[in-house]
């Protein structure tokens, strides 16, 4: 998910070189893969975490319960208390679980396919497939049997929509995300397809269907992801061009493409955070209905705080440094949640 890599600022780039190693290498694995961790410092327990991109996913999974609790928010009578009902809470807990093993498998076959690139730079070298301490065949097998079984899971315990959206979104990042960094810059906006899903993905889990509140999110989250990565990728340019990825900041070499691209798509998020209050229905959605506190409070919160992410923006758009590229990364990984905590408030039926 381009969530990526939700984040935010561990995204990383691989190469999809490399034949994979045989299952012969499997078995001498197990056992081996383990003394290599511990040799150089980590366990095979470590190394798991590190390639589920624990961290990340679990901020994926916060915009994967924004939707959910949304869903529920705008139902008949719904409200925040209906997440510990029966019906509610055990939905929410298993497209969680799903959600969560699909990011992991996802993380996998990503670091899999783009083992060599990432042994090439430098925040990314020591991690377990290019520093040699995990088998790419394990690597590989782990993340097809996670994505089968988090796919099941989904039908079976959520709803078959659900499921569907998150095979998308999975299918997106690993097939045509990850091997399109090795080609074009365009491919961030393939990624911030996959990344604006899972916030949809909580939505159909709790309403069974795609309703008018899911493209809402999905339009506000793909934005929000452009400036956000092209941040990161300011920061980090120097590793993506020792890797050959044609990224924006890599053949921008003044940075001038790029700071207008983030002030641009930063600005485009100032309608866009307002669209809650113009797609809702007004018998169905309280958020968008002026005279209520909550739907005027989600208002002036969306506009206020894209304002505040926009001025961010246009420092890094004047200095292009790699601080205020900082300033901009974390004004955003502020802003999601702020506005989608806001939204799940003013959503709640009266």
């Amino acid at each position: 998910m381009s969530m990526d890599e939700a984040a935010l600022a561990d995204q990383r780039i691989e190469s999809p070189q490399g034949s994979p190693a045989g299952v012969g290498s499997l078995a001498e694995g197990g056992r081996g893969e383990s003394m290599k961790a511990e040799a150089a410092g980590g366990t095979l327990l470590s190394d798991l975490v590190e390639m589920s991109k624990l961290r990340i996913n679990l901020l994926a999974l916060v915009t994967v319960f924004a939707g959910f609790a949304l869903g529920v928010c705008t139902s008949e009578q719904g409200s925040l208390s209906q997440l510990l009902s029966p019906k509610y809470g055990w939905l929410l807990f298993h497209v969680l679980v799903g959600s969560f093993v699909l990011a992991s498998a996802s993380s996998m076959l990503n670091q899999y396919i783009e083992r060599d690139a990432d042994a090439l730079m430098e925040r990314t070298s020591s991690r377990p497939l290019p520093a040699g301490r995990f088998s790419p065949a394990l690597a590989r097998s782990l993340g097809v049997v996670l994505t089968l079984a988090g796919l099941v899971y989904l039908v079976v315990l959520v709803n078959p929509l659900c499921a569907a959206v998150s095979a998308v979104t999975t299918g997106v990042y690993v097939f045509f995300y990850t091997p399109l960094k090795r080609v074009t810059s365009f491919s961030l906006l393939v990624g911030a397809f996959a990344g604006a899903l899972p916030p949809v993905i909580g939505l159909t889990a709790a309403t069974g269907e795609l309703v008018s509140a899911g493209w809402s999110i999905f339009t506000i989250q793909f934005i929000w992801q452009i400036p956000h990565f092209l941040a990161i990728a300011w920061m980090y340019r120097e590793d993506y061009e020792r890797a050959g990825f044609p990224m924006l900041t890599v053949v921008d070499k003044k940075g001038s493409a790029t700071a207008l691209q983030v002030v641009g798509w930063t600005l485009a998020l100032v309608p866009a955070s307002l669209m809650p209050a113009v797609v809702f229905d007004v018998e169905t959605y309280r958020v968008i209905d002026p005279k209520t506190f909550a739907g005027s409070f989600y208002c002036w919160t969306a506009l206020g705080s894209s304002l505040v992410f926009l001025a961010f923006a246009v420092c890094f758009g004047v200095t292009r440094t790699r601080k205020t590229a900082r300033w901009v990364v974390l004004a955003s990984v502020v802003y999601l949640p702020v506005l989608f905590i806001v939204l799940v408030l003013g959503a709640q039926k009266g």
